[in-house]
């Protein structure tokens, strides 16, 4: 279990900054911005001709600009490159404004923390002992939505409420964690019945006007332009594969979009607040706190289908950092520690390399089926389409595109995971074993046998 900090946080940034106010000067040693320029080329130019990085970085140290640059395309099929004030979804990330909408209402004094979900949003299982501390940690417990055309279409609230009444819970609210986009969907549900306007109004005047940010706001599909669309790997090195649609996204949990600039204003709103010291917050609510190799930092990362988002804060270095990018591979896990790497010295990763195997439609159509495993309750299912071997998880409309790299033997560029399948003596497939880049092997077994 987390350890809760029943405080408001991320609302301070907006309400009680002071008019006027200077930043502190930057007391640690400063970073030279062509060090760290060259650094990010070395890092990021190798993913980008793999295929597995499209988009924009900025890094900064205080009010200094050490990265701003664009890298890729945003439009692979009309030629578009990506500029530095490309528009991109962020998914995720929209939980730290989710949590600032909620702490400037606690703030207030319009909204506490212990208050009971039921008292705003009825209906919803356990909603009598969920409070909107648990739904700020991850911790109600609240059941997930995961029919197909809450992927596709742009569902109304109330029609998002009304199947999230019938989902059973994960577990007792306070019990456990598990992240939870249906979480946070709650709580813009909470600011609506609280401030009687729209989550989207409420954020536009209360937060995107107060500090600025000019290139932020609420979308369920694609933002304004300019902006980038979405991309997936295609089976080989260096392909990617345009989305068959956009991916529906939900107010609260994953609906904003942005460009570099106005998230490094907020974090830089979010650092240099005098009442807000982050970096001695036990759990920020809305971000994760970390610690990779010595240095305290808070981050969120994000990801729509074709899509990525990732920000960090080094509170005592006042380090910012933002990597955003439409196109979701492997990459998208290796961010944080390879922005160390960037920052402070040290190797940071490449791209796998991946020889793609020519394998005929009939053998790839012996590894199509359903397949579980002991620890995941969600099947995976295998399937071909236009001569390629895809998988994707339960319901879940997007194919994932598997690499051919020898016999029996795959690679997804989506998750740098290898998968290797062995048979039976009689030439089936008996299992299918999955290695991500970090963990033990899954083991996966056909739930109906050929």
């Amino acid at each position: 279990m987390r350890k809760k900090t029943p405080l408001f946080s991320l609302a301070v940034v907006l309400y009680l900054l002071p008019s006027g106010f200077v930043p502190p000067a930057v007391s640690q040693t400063a970073f030279d911005a062509v060090t760290i320029e060259r650094r990010a080329d070395q890092w990021l130019k190798p993913y980008v001709a793999a295929g597995d990085f499209s988009g924009v970085v900025l890094i900064a140290q205080g009010d200094q600009l050490l990265v701003e640059k664009a890298y890729g395309k945003a439009d692979f099929q009309h030629d578009v490159v990506n500029q530095v004030g490309t528009r991109f979804r962020i998914a995720s990330l929209s939980k730290t404004f989710t949590a600032a909408a909620v702490e400037l209402l606690v703030a207030q004094g319009k909204l506490s923390l212990k208050d009971h979900l039921s008292k705003y949003v009825t209906g919803i299982p356990n909603g009598d002992s969920i409070t909107v501390e648990h739904l700020l940690l991850h911790e109600s417990g609240v059941g997930e939505l995961d029919d197909p055309d809450v992927y596709r279409q742009c569902l109304p609230n109330d029609e998002l409420l009304r199947r999230l009444r019938k989902v059973r819970p994960m577990f007792a609210p306070g019990s456990d964690d598990h992240y939870s986009n249906e979480g946070y969907f709650l709580l813009a549900m909470v600011v609506e019945k609280v401030s009687e306007m729209s989550f989207e109004t409420f954020m536009q005047k209360n937060v995107f006007d107060s500090l600025k940010l000019k290139n932020t706001g609420s979308t369920c599909l694609d933002p304004p332009s300019p902006n980038a669309s979405g991309y997936v790997p295609g089976d080989k090195a260096a392909s990617v594969v345009p989305l068959p649609f956009p991916e529906a996204a939900h107010v609260g949990s994953g609906s904003l979009y942005s460009n570099v600039g106005d998230l490094y204003m907020w974090l830089r709103a979010v650092d240099t607040n005098p009442n807000f010291t982050v970096d001695k917050l036990d759990y920020p609510y809305g971000w994760g706190r970390r610690n990779y190799s010595g240095r305290d930092l808070i981050e969120q990362s994000g990801m729509h289908e074709g899509s990525t988002s990732h920000m960090a804060l080094y509170p005592k270095e006042h380090i910012y950092a933002v990597v955003l990018s439409n196109v979701q591979s492997g990459f998208f896990h290796r961010i944080p520690k390879d922005l160390e790497s960037v920052l402070f010295g040290g190797e940071a990763s490449r791209p796998p390399e991946i020889k793609a195997a020519v394998v005929s439609v009939a053998t790839l159509q012996e590894y199509q089926g359903e397949y579980k495993a002991e620890s995941i309750p969600t099947p995976q299912n295998l399937v071909v389409r236009d001569g390629k071997l895809s998988m994707h998880w339960g319901s879940y409309p997007f194919l994932r595109i598997l690499t051919p790299t020898g016999k029996d033997e795959f690679f997804l560029r989506h998750e740098y995971a290898e998968v290797k399948f062995e048979r039976d003596g009689k030439g089936g497939i008996a299992t299918m074993m999955w290695q991500w880049p970090e963990g033990k092997p899954m083991m996966f077994t056909p739930i109906k046998p050929r």
